[in-house]
């Protein structure tokens, strides 16, 4: 049976509201926090239907972000995949200490056990697979270890792979049980070994990879009020060049240093928030900062509120 969701059918101060409503229902619980005053202008629609035991989605939004909390995860367990077919505009994933570009064209795969960020910039398009875990990992084993890596669109595999998902999201007739079961079954197939190939000689380097970055991440954050701290000293600290440490850092979609500056500048806002100190520069030393002045801006420029005026706001 497919079902259809329309924002346009409701009232507009209800429409957000609606909106993620749906996807809760559909996929996973997540939160929507970066889309704000929606009501008046919020548009979205959602097309879902089964092919057998997987589900297959065609979600038209406005640029959203959508997050899937750790406290999501023991309120709301789900244990499925999803698998993401950009089909208009950009977005990036972040799960696992992975993080990736979509382009159009590009698959993603994420795990609704896990949390995770999936960031939509402007209007976007996706045909989203549902994936049953078991249906998912007796194909492919490692597939908790590749959510977070871009099937590129343009390989022989990701177009392969690209190809059927669209299909599959055209497929409008009521299938037979048996016919709809092998549907789904050679779907699944087709991804699961456009994954595997194409991530095959990359496997290993990941994992490598994956242990340089979270070391560098440690070492970071346990070391974050020396001011000194910077990127040769990381390097250093865990034995790789600086070089190999950003190159593995871009791979995820950031730099070693502005990692370094959004840790800095979380921890500072995690102690004023929770009123660890009301003393400013304190805070801003313990986090590693010299410049007052430039962690103020710093600052109001990612939270949008200067450090005074959230110290007054909690002690008001």
């Amino acid at each position: 049976m497919i079902e259809q969701f329309d924002t346009s059918a409701v009232m507009a101060r209800e429409r957000l509201a609606y909106y993620h409503d749906v996807i809760c229902r559909l996929y996973c619980h997540v939160d929507l926090p970066s889309f704000e005053n929606a009501e008046d202008v919020f548009r979205a629609r959602v097309t879902q239907k089964p092919i057998a035991t997987i589900g297959v989605g065609d979600i038209a939004a406005p640029g959203l972000q959508y997050v899937r909390t750790t406290t999501d995860l023991s309120r709301t367990p789900s244990d499925e995949f999803l698998a993401s077919l950009l089909v208009q505009g950009s977005a990036s994933l972040e799960q696992s200490g992975r993080q990736t570009k979509q382009n159009v064209g590009d698959i993603v795969l994420y795990d609704t056990a896990r949390a995770f960020k999936y960031n939509f910039s402007s209007d976007y398009r996706i045909i989203l697979l549902k994936i049953p875990r078991r249906q998912m990992l007796c194909r492919l084993s490692d597939a908790e270890r590749m959510t977070a890596i871009a099937l590129n669109g343009q390989s022989t595999m990701g177009a392969l792979a690209g190809a059927v998902i669209r299909g599959a999201a055209n497929v409008d007739a009521e299938l037979e049980p048996c016919a709809a079961s092998k549907l789904a079954a050679s779907i699944i197939d087709i991804f699961a070994a456009a994954v595997e190939t194409e991530f095959r000689d990359t496997k290993g380097a990941l994992e490598r990879h994956g242990d340089v970055l979270q070391r560098a991440k440690t070492y970071i954050e346990a070391n974050l009020g020396d001011s000194e701290l910077d990127v040769e000293m990381v390097s250093n600290a865990i034995g790789v060049s600086r070089r190999t440490l950003n190159r593995i850092f871009a791979a995820h979609g950031t730099t070693a240093a502005r990692w370094l500056w959004q840790k800095r500048l979380e921890a500072s806002h995690t102690s004023l928030t929770e009123g660890r100190s009301q003393h400013i520069a304190d805070v801003a030393v313990a986090c590693g900062f010299s410049d007052f002045s430039h962690f103020s801006r710093a600052f109001k420029k990612t939270y949008g509120v200067a450090p005074n005026t959230l110290v007054k706001r909690r002690v008001a």
